[in-house]
C-alpha cells in the first residue's frame, strides 16, 4: 500500500533527514564513477563496445534525475507560497548557482587550455560561451537554475498546492521530455537539461508536499515488474538490438528514471547508512569539484605509467570524492570560497542575528545542504 505521511506544511524549516542524505551519497557517487569513466574521448577514453561504455549508458537515466529529484524534494519542505517570495528565490538560486558557475567554469576552462593531457582542450571555445552554453558537468547548474524559475512562478500562482494541479504539471513535464528536441546552436542556458530534468524535479516536489508514491507492498511489487521491463528494454536499445525511434526512446528513459527513482527513494530506510549520509552533506561541492580531482589524478597515474583501467577507476573515484571533501573541510569557511565557489551564505558573525525567513534559499543535492546537484 501506499505510506502516506502528513502533508508538509511550508512554515515548517528544512530538517536533514539521514536517509535522504544517504540518497545524496548514493547520487553523487553514482555521477562520479560516471565522470570517470566518460563518454567518447573524456575519462577513461573507453572504446564504444566496452563493458565500461555499457556500464556509463546503463545507468545515465538514473544519475542526474536522482539528484534533480532531490532537488525537488529538498525545495518542497519550504516551497515559496506567494510572488513576493519570488525576488528572493532568484537571488539565493543566483548565489548557490550562478557564483559557482562562473567561478568554477573559468576555473576549469583555464586550466583545460594550459595543462598537458586533458581530454578535451577548449582553446577554440570563446570564454563567454561558457556561461551562455552548457560546459562540461556545469551545465546541470543552468539547467536547474532555469527550473527553479519555473516551479517559483507555479508556487507563486499556486498551481502546485494541490495534487491535482502537481499531476497536471508533471504530466506537462513528461510530455514535454518526450516531444520537445532543442536544437544545440539555440540551447541557451541548456534548456534542453531544463526540459529532461523537470519531470524528475515535480516528482521530487510531489514525494514530499504531497506525500505520494512512498511504495510499499503491492504496489512497490508493480512499479519493480515495471522497471525491469523497461529497464531490460533500455538495455537492449543501447546493446543496438533494436533502433527506438526519438519519441520511443525518451518515453523509455522517462520510465526507467521516474520509476527507478521512486523504487530508490521507497526503499531509502534500506540504504540510510552513516558513510553515505555523511558524504551526501558535502555532495553540492564535490559536484562542483570532483571534475577537477578527478582529471588531474587520471594525469598524474598515466604519468607515472599506471594506465590499468580498473586502478584509474578507483583511483580516479576515490580521489573524485574525498578531495573535494577534504578541500570543503579546509576553506569552506573562508568567506570568498564559501561565497563564490560554493555558492553558500555569508557565515552570520558572532553578533549577527539571524534573518527569519519563510523559504530558505537552498537547492539540493548536497547538491548539499539542500542543492542537488
Amino acid at each position: 500500500m501506499f505510506h502516506i505521511t502528513a502533508a508538509s506544511d511550508p512554515s515548517r524549516t528544512r530538517r536533514q533527514d539521514p536517509s535522504i542524505q544517504a540518497l545524496r551519497g548514493i547520487a553523487v557517487i553514482l555521477m562520479v564513477a560516471g565522470h570517470v569513466i566518460g563518454i567518447g574521448n573524456q575519462g577513461l577514453r573507453v572504446g564504444d563496445h566496452s563493458g565500461w561504455h555499457y556500464s556509463y549508458l546503463a545507468l545515465a537515466d538514473i544519475r542526474m534525475p536522482l539528484f534533480t529529484l532531490l532537488s525537488g524534494y529538498v525545495y518542497a519542505m519550504v516551497p515559496i507560497t506567494s510572488w513576493q517570495q519570488y525576488p528572493r528565490l532568484v537571488k539565493g538560486k543566483s548565489r548557490r548557482l550562478l557564483y559557482p558557475l562562473i567561478t568554477v567554469g573559468t576555473l576549469q576552462y583555464i586550466l583545460a587550455c594550459n595543462i598537458p593531457g586533458t581530454n578535451y582542450n577548449p582553446h577554440n571555445l570563446p570564454i563567454w560561451r561558457i556561461y551562455v552554453f552548457g560546459f562540461e558537468h556545469l551545465w546541470f547548474l543552468q539547467s536547474i537554475f532555469l527550473i527553479f524559475l519555473v516551479i517559483g512562478i507555479l508556487d507563486s500562482l499556486g498551481v502546485l498546492d494541490s495534487r491535482t494541479g502537481w499531476a497536471v504539471a508533471t504530466f506537462l513535464a513528461a510530455v514535454g521530455y518526450i516531444v520537445v528536441e532543442v536544437p544545440a546552436r539555440v540551447d541557451v542556458f541548456t534548456v534542453s537539461g531544463a526540459v529532461r530534468l523537470l519531470p524528475f524535479f515535480l516528482i521530487g516536489y510531489g514525494l514530499r508536499r504531497h506525500s505520494l508514491l512512498d511504495l510499499r507492498g503491492t504496489p512497490a511489487v508493480f512499479a519493480l515488474t515495471a522497471f525491469i521491463g523497461f529497464y531490460t528494454v533500455r538495455l537492449l536499445s543501447i546493446d543496438g538490438v533494436f533502433h527506438p525511434d526519438g519519441y520511443e526512446d525518451r518515453s523509455i528513459t522517462l520510465t526507467v528514471g521516474a520509476t527507478a527513482l521512486i523504487l530508490i527513494y521507497s526503499a531509502r530506510e534500506y540504504v540510510n547508512l552513516k558513510i553515505l549520509a555523511w558524504i551526501g552533506g558535502f555532495s553540492f561541492g564535490i559536484y562542483l569539484l570532483h571534475d577537477l580531482a578527478t582529471a588531474g589524478t587520471r594525469i598524474v597515474l598515466e604519468h607515472l605509467g599506471i594506465h590499468m583501467r580498473w586502478e584509474l577507476f578507483i583511483v580516479g573515484l576515490a580521489m573524485g570524492i574525498t578531495a573535494p571533501i577534504v578541500f570543503q573541510l579546509l576553506f569552506r569557511n573562508v568567506a570568498v570560497i564559501r561565497t563564490f565557489v560554493l555558492g553558500e551564505k555569508p557565515k552570520p558573525g558572532k553578533h549577527t542575528a539571524k534573518p527569519r525567513s519563510s523559504h530558505r534559499d537552498e537547492v539540493a543535492p548536497q547538491t548539499a545542504d539542500g542543492t542537488s546537484p
